[in-house]
């Protein structure tokens, strides 16, 4: 194996990416069959209590009501799976037996970006398609006379009336889909860093962190409205500028995957197998 170009190199990558599932490919598999039988329960009792009533009307919760409940899971899914992605931290052997394998940093933090976040996010919409054939198939079996659905396409687009990530804004056709993606590896990213700075309860001291941050923004924002003699200054100005918002918003969150990625690959380079401390 070559091990003179330390930064990257596709044969040591392929190696850790496959050492890495065939390690951990129980803990795979049970966090893709709870998701998957996660889905499946949310959208048979969703067939059941939602859609069961008169069909006026109801192309349109037929076409988005169930995207959105899957991309509200996915939301959380996504987050609780990043927080886990560097949980051999934990243990000294789990952190000898990354720091002293022959790739390189870089290569095992990509490893684990591309497994536990982008392959898993990929993942997901495979089992939300099987899960509603699922949903189809029991429903039918079991004689559900109520209204059943046909398959629901779940990549399809969803530009819908709420958005993911670090903050929240209507968007609509195409700005609302690129938000809605880049939020989401917005909010993965800076769990995949808490992953890297905290191992040990990453999800509640991320969470924590990420509050304390919004109360301290909302305190200055206070503030900044009553300096500024109230908040119709700052209303006239969004109203003012409200065709600028999803552009301004896109390019905030395009700033936040560079940020939070870029921190989370910094910070694991200077992990060590002594310490657990995060800034080492």
């Amino acid at each position: 194996m070559n091990t003179v170009n330390q930064t990257f190199n596709w044969t040591r990558f392929t190696a850790t990416l496959r050492k890495e599932v065939f390690e951990n490919w129980r803990a795979i598999m049970f966090t893709l069959l709870g998701t998957y039988g996660l889905l499946t329960m949310v959208m048979i009792i969703g067939n059941i209590v939602v859609l069961d009533f008169d069909t006026d009307g109801l192309d349109m919760m037929e076409s988005m009501m169930p995207q959105k409940v899957v991309y509200v899971i996915l939301t959380f899914a996504v987050i609780i799976v990043s927080s886990l992605s560097f949980s051999k931290l934990t243990r000294k052997s789990g952190r000898t037996d990354m720091f002293t394998s022959p790739s390189s940093t870089f290569e095992k933090f990509v490893v684990n970006g591309v497994v536990y976040v982008l392959g898993y996010i990929v993942s997901f919409f495979v089992l939300a398609q099987l899960a509603d054939l699922t949903r189809i198939a029991i429903l039918n079996l079991l004689g559900y006379d109520g209204y059943l659905p046909g398959p629901i396409n779940f990549t399809t687009n969803l530009a819908g009336d709420f958005a993911f990530g670090l903050g929240s804004k209507i968007f609509m056709d195409s700005f609302g889909q690129a938000y809605l993606w880049l939020s989401l590896l917005a909010s993965s990213g800076l769990y995949l860093m808490g992953s890297v700075m905290w191992p040990r309860l990453s999800l509640l001291k991320t969470f924590a962190a990420i509050y304390a941050v919004e109360m301290v923004f909302f305190i200055i924002i206070g503030i900044i409205i009553a300096v500024s003699g109230g908040i119709m200054p700052i209303a006239d100005w969004i109203a003012q500028h409200i065709d600028s918002l999803p552009t301004i918003f896109v390019i905030i969150s395009i700033i936040q995957i560079v940020v939070t990625w870029g921190l989370a690959w910094y910070l694991f380079k200077h992990k060590d197998v002594i310490s657990l401390k995060w800034w080492k």
